[in-house]
């Protein structure tokens, strides 16, 4: 299916022409108005009017001359099926539909018409853009099929934008804050999906950065691919995917059909591929400014504030330490020459007061100073640029930092002012052209340039990344298939043939088979029941601990089967597992969820009861690597006690990695019955003496 003939075609056929107020009307007056140029290639089509807006209409597709490459249907959604046959006949290889009451409505006649449209494109060989949406724009060849009407900007920018809500589209192009290559009101996604469109604007020239609004995910395995490209490429990602709230996740179903996957599978996702995953339009739209106007992006976080008051420079300091900015300390080198051009009443430190006794030629000549420190990689100043700027001085500062960046582009530098307004133009379209972008206050601003600066660290670590996913076969849904759990005997065997080790055990089907076994293992010994059914042994009293003489043994054996069955008296039990008792050590928690769209996703954290109470853990998608796992390790709140925290051994955490890594061999082996794992706790050893896991459930679904 080639794009290229739906977002980049050559004819345009609008059907269903007319100048009344409707999507149908504005998508003619949008092209015809604004899209001067071109047309030459349009075509309108309409039943009941000769002419449109001064155009002629063709009463059929077939009265065109020639062929078309896209037709834009403007007509109810009864008129659709024999439209796209008419339009494949003059050669038409995209459509647009703005028609909406397809699978979104949840009726079956619906559904069903839905499907229908679906094949029927995949056999005409069709690019659908919809249905129910609101078209795209296209800047950089200026076609526009867009159901909302709005005065666009004549010229075009660096930001690809797809989104599954039109409303999100026109929210976003209102602001002056930045100009668009692409936008795509890609609706319920039928045939073209959001993955597509997002491969289209990975592979394009003109766009420098792309954004996602997004409600589900219908391809994980096309959308890990394309977020791979556009990794390798070094293209930024910048997402906002709704659904983080259980009624946000409601609400996306409703309006698209789509499933809204767990949140925090979602993130785990996105930060495997590097995307940069935003909150609110207004951080998408900034993140996407920053990305799309500077000439390069900051190398690490090493930031200098430089500003022309000491309020704006103590409340900087403040809001950038809240958001994790760092501001070394200039070099010595650095400090002496900035005395040569500071006011004599200034000091040379980072962040930096000009004071009252500054003007734009300072500015200029501290700017070039201060990014010649190796120890600095970007600048950030606070000017209050506003609709009109009443201080005259605003402007001399302005031109000094104008001439700097006329210069040099090396490093780069933003604009974060302290507090929101409209800008003046001129201004805004002077800085933009130096690469200089004009951020919101400091709580969006300096969130932007923390993600810019997590973005280029994670372009650091992209080569020692697997970048793929172990996606399911098909969409499975939660509940499909009946859940058994293996019994915790069971599921270690299953964890000793990937590698997971486990402490040697027997399992004993009489009280004289216990005592054998723990003698064959040596005390002391762990008892506890062994049966599918009871998943939590210690609660049924089910587990006896530091065993450690044949007396004990029986006594335990005969009171663990009394408990259990007192405790569930329908379980099915297998015997009593009798296993060595491991040595202390640290314990953590590792596991696997099964996400119904993305696969496995491998979880570690702090185990025993601070799994509850700190919820410390890192969850990655499966498969993972080495280096991987020691990320996941170390991203943990309490990594520090895994190295040595106060005088304690180091502990192995290249024995847990390897841990992981063999899970998520297991986990993808398994990944389309696999419903839930759990090993808590592992114990893990100081270096060197490795890891071992005490305890392990495992639940498996019948079917996939």
């Amino acid at each position: 299916m080639d794009l290229n003939r739906l977002l980049r075609p050559e004819k345009i056929a609008i059907v269903g022409a007319t100048e009344k107020e409707t999507m149908a009307g504005f998508a003619c007056r949008m092209f015809i108005e604004q899209c001067k140029e071109r047309r030459k290639d349009l075509y309108l089509v309409s039943l009941k009017n000769e002419e449109v807006f001064g155009i002629p209409c063709c009463r059929s597709l077939s009265e065109i001359p020639g062929t078309v490459d896209l037709v834009v249907i403007c007509t109810p959604k009864t008129t659709v099926s024999g439209l796209l046959d008419e339009a494949a006949a003059k050669g038409a290889k995209g459509a647009v539909v703005f028609a909406s009451g397809y699978g979104e409505t949840g009726k079956p006649e619906d559904k069903k018409l839905e499907e229908e449209l679906v094949l029927q494109c995949r056999k005409l060989d069709m690019a659908l853009m919809g249905p129910n949406c609101a078209g795209f724009l296209n800047f950089a060849d200026r076609v526009f099929s867009f159901g909302f009407l709005f005065k666009a900007r004549e010229y075009a920018g660096k930001v690809g934008l797809v989104s599954q809500s039109g409303q999100v589209c026109m929210a976003l192009m209102e602001s002056e804050k930045t100009s668009f290559s692409y936008v795509i009101s890609a609706g319920n996604c039928k045939v073209v999906n959001i993955e597509d469109y997002l491969e289209f604007l990975v592979d394009d020239e003109n766009t420098k950065v792309v954004a996602a609004y997004m409600e589900g995910i219908r391809n994980p395995d096309k959308f890990a691919e394309v977020l791979k490209k556009a990794t390798e490429k070094k293209k930024p990602v910048v997402i906002l995917k709704a659904g983080r709230s259980e009624k946000g996740s409601r609400a996306a179903a409703s309006h698209t059909g789509n499933l809204s996957g767990s949140d925090k599978n979602i993130d785990a996702f996105f930060r495997k591929f590097g995307v940069i995953r935003v909150d609110d339009l207004e951080e998408l739209l900034s993140v996407c400014t920053a990305i799309a106007t500077l000439p390069v992006l900051p190398k690490s976080n090493k930031l200098a504030f430089v500003n022309i008051s000491g309020g704006e420079t103590t409340i900087s300091a403040d809001a950038g330490y809240l958001h994790g900015l760092k501001l070394p300390d200039f070099s010595p080198q650095t400090v002496t020459a900035l005395k040569t051009v500071l006011p004599p009443f200034a000091t040379a430190q980072n962040p930096m007061d000009l004071t009252g006794g500054a003007d734009g030629d300072t500015f200029e000549k501290v700017a070039e100073i201060v990014l010649e420190d190796p120890e600095i990689e970007m600048l950030i100043t606070s000017l209050q640029i506003t609709k009109n700027i009443s201080d005259i001085t605003i402007y001399d500062f302005l031109n000094g930092l104008i001439r700097y960046c006329e210069k040099e582009k090396t490093k780069p530098i933003a604009v974060v002012p302290l507090i929101e307004s409209s800008r003046e133009d001129e201004v805004l379209n002077r800085l933009r052209a130096v690469g200089v972008p004009i951020l919101p206050p400091p709580h969006y601003g300096y969130r932007v340039i923390k993600k810019l600066l997590d973005y280029t660290e994670y372009l650091e670590t992209m080569e020692n990344r697997t970048l793929s996913i172990m996606a399911r076969s098909r969409e499975l849904k939660r509940d499909a298939g009946e859940k058994k759990a293996l019994s915790e005997h069971e599921a270690k065997q299953l964890f000793k043939e990937f590698g997971i080790p486990c402490p040697e055990e027997y399992l004993a089907i009489s009280k004289e088979e216990a005592i054998k076994a723990a003698e064959r293992i040596g005390y002391p010994v762990v008892l506890k029941i062994e049966s599918a059914d009871i998943l939590h042994k210690s609660e049924s009293g089910g587990v006896k601990v530091g065993i450690s003489c044949e007396k004990e043994a029986a006594a335990a054996y005969e009171e663990i089967l009394k408990n259990a069955a007192a405790f569930a008296p329908q379980a099915v039990i297998h015997g009593v597992l009798v296993q060595k008792m491991l040595d202390p050590g640290m314990e953590v928690i590792v596991g696997v969820t099964c996400d119904p769209q993305l696969g496995p996703m491998v979880l570690t954290g702090l185990g025993g009861i601070f799994t509850e109470v700190f919820r410390d853990a890192a969850l990655y998608p499966a498969p993972l690597n080495l280096w991987e796992a020691r990320e996941m390790i170390l991203s943990l709140k309490g990594s520090r006690l895994f190295l040595g925290y106060r005088g304690r051994p180091q502990l192995d955490i290249d024995g847990l990695a390897q841990v992981l890594v063999n899970v998520s061999s297991l986990a993808c082996a398994y990944k389309d019955t696999l419903v839930e794992m759990d090993i808590n706790p592992v114990f893990v050893y100081p270096g060197g003496e490795g890891v071992s896991a005490a305890d392990g459930l495992l639940i498996l679904s019948d079917k996939p």
